[in-house]
């Protein structure tokens, strides 16, 4: 590649940062005005340096050379959790992928005890505009109550996740809440709703519930934004194309 070719194919190195993985376009700003990028053994705080693939990017001495974007969907399992190692040694999510993709990052999380989609990335600026609550990208969720239901009891407790709850010291909103399933009777001792939100503070949904009087005896995550589990099985993924 000549000099002209190398030219044209440079980027901004904070784009080249972020497609590392190591952290969003934003958040790479904030690395190099600190000082913790270096471009060939120099530490650079320009924010319109360019780099090119032929340069090596250290950032906090780790490398941070461009690789190549890989997202994942993973349909987890109850009883594994959303980290890389753990001091209790519980199984990890992380045990259910080859090597090859122990550097993705999840989008987002889901507690121990909730199953269903998880994406795993190293493109930091889509994880950014995924998990941002700015951006409200939905995640649908399935959620089992156990209890005694009837249509004044259903209607009450959607009535109230759309009107919001306070948690953390905000109104937290059901973006939309329906009934799926409640045992085929009127009077039932269990009922499934389909809920969507768009942001994800800890355990948000289990606490929504657990605010109008109910305990979730099972939840799973089913789509994000307009990716769904579709066929993946449970403690299986797939790798895909981002749109």
């Amino acid at each position: 590649m000549n000099k002209e070719e190398k030219d044209l194919n440079k980027m901004r190195l904070n784009k080249a940062v972020a497609l590392s993985g190591i952290s969003s376009r934003r958040g790479a700003d904030d690395l190099i005005k600190a000082g913790r990028v270096k471009v060939n053994g120099r530490v650079i705080t320009d924010l319109s340096f360019k780099v090119s693939s032929d340069d090596e990017i250290m950032v906090d001495n780790k490398d941070a050379s461009s690789k190549e974007l890989k997202y994942i969907l993973l349909n987890k399992e109850k009883g594994y959790i959303t980290t890389v190692k753990d001091e209790l040694n519980r199984k990890t999510i992380y045990s259910l992928l080859p090597e090859k993709y122990k550097n993705l990052k999840p989008v987002g999380r889901l507690d121990r005890d909730t199953e269903g989609l998880l994406i795993l990335s190293n493109d930091g600026d889509f994880i950014n505009r995924v998990i941002h609550p700015k951006n409200k990208v939905s995640k649908t969720y399935m959620v089992c109550l156990d209890g005694d239901f009837n249509t004044k009891v259903i209607n009450y407790i959607k009535s109230k996740l759309k009107s919001g709850i306070q948690l953390d010291g905000a109104l937290r909103k059901a973006d939309s809440i329906k009934e799926i399933a409640s045992s085929g009777s009127y009077k039932a001792k269990q009922c499934i709703f389909e809920i969507v939100i768009h942001e994800g503070i800890n355990r948000q949904v289990r606490r929504m519930f657990q605010a109008v009087g109910y305990t979730v005896s099972s939840l799973k995550r089913t789509k994000i934004g307009s990716i769904s589990l579709s066929s993946i099985s449970r403690e299986k993924y797939k790798e895909i194309e981002k749109n």
